[in-house]
């Protein structure tokens, strides 16, 4: 669901779980025991081809796969706590064949476990995951990620939290502009993102924040103090103000980014700086080909 359900990550933690996570820079699950493990893993250099097919990771009903994923995008998927992937600056340590050697790997766990794994599936909501990243809580199928990293790479990492520039989204004058959702489902939501226009249903203001960060390229720290769920349509010319060139937008006269979403979504963005978690990579090998 992380790659899948562009809505994912919540950057500036909720006061309800920033206390619990603060030692380790995440919150253990108490149900590791009951998740199952990927048993059968085939990992495989990636062949360049003319196309893209076949990249990206997907959760599939028996396992997951990857194809022509670095090990820097899946510490992201395993260990990181928002959309996206991580910047230079929240990965530390990484080995430079971690940046630039891509892999196709393919798991799958026991015939047993799938109805298990379904379940899981399941339960995989976008509150579900609001609450899990709001609180820094690993995911179920990161949790499998993990082990399946610590096992095949040998990796080792832990988290520290650093000051860098991100920016503080607070409610602009007026506050908020979007429609309050009402949906059919309390626990459903979707929210999309293109070059010029975002829409969400039914989405925590604590998700706006993550989208938000992927399109500005920094930490997004939710300090509107606000709650509920929302529904919504941006649209946008240009990133910037002074962007001179226009980014494919149907609407050449639509705002800037900034602009816009203040003016239609009543949120506001600032540059500060602020402390972020960084993953350290303390110890990675070259999988075994398999």
């Amino acid at each position: 669901m992380r790659l899948q359900l562009l809505a994912v990550g919540v950057i500036g933690c909720l006061m309800s779980g920033a206390a619990v996570a603060q030692d380790k820079g995440f919150t253990p699950r108490t149900d590791v025991a009951e998740i199952p493990s990927y048993e059968l893993v085939s990992i495989h250099p990636h062949k360049e081809a003319a196309t893209n097919a076949g990249m990206g990771i997907n959760n599939t009903p028996d396992g997951w796969r990857a194809g022509g994923q670095s090990l820097k995008s899946l510490v992201g998927e395993a260990y990181g706590f928002q959309l996206g992937l991580l910047s230079d600056q929240q990965l530390e340590g990484l080995p430079e064949w971690g940046k630039s050697k891509l892999f196709d790997l393919t798991a799958k766990v026991d015939a047993d476990d799938v109805e298990k794994l379904k379940a899981i599936d399941k339960a995989d909501t976008m509150m579900a995951t609001v609450h899990e990243l709001a609180t820094r809580t690993p995911s179920a199928r990161m949790v499998m990620l993990q082990r399946l990293l610590e096992d095949r790479f040998k990796l080792k990492v832990h988290y520290v939290q650093r000051v860098m520039p991100l920016y503080e989204m607070t409610l602009a004058k007026g506050g908020v502009k979007m429609k309050t959702a009402h949906p059919k489902n309390p626990e459903e939501g979707n929210m999309m993102m293109s070059a010029n226009r975002m829409t969400g249903d039914n989405v925590p203001i604590s998700f706006i924040s993550a989208i938000l960060a992927l399109k500005v390229e920094k930490p997004v720290e939710d300090k509107t103090v606000a709650s509920g769920s929302y529904d919504f349509e941006v649209h946008w010319s240009r990133l910037g103000e002074v962007d001179a060139a226009d980014t494919g937008s149907e609407d050449a006269n639509a705002p800037s980014f900034f602009t816009a979403i203040e003016e239609q979504m009543g949120l506001k963005l600032k540059a500060g700086k602020g402390p972020v978690w960084v993953i350290v990579v303390d110890h990675a090998e070259l999988p075994d080909e398999n």
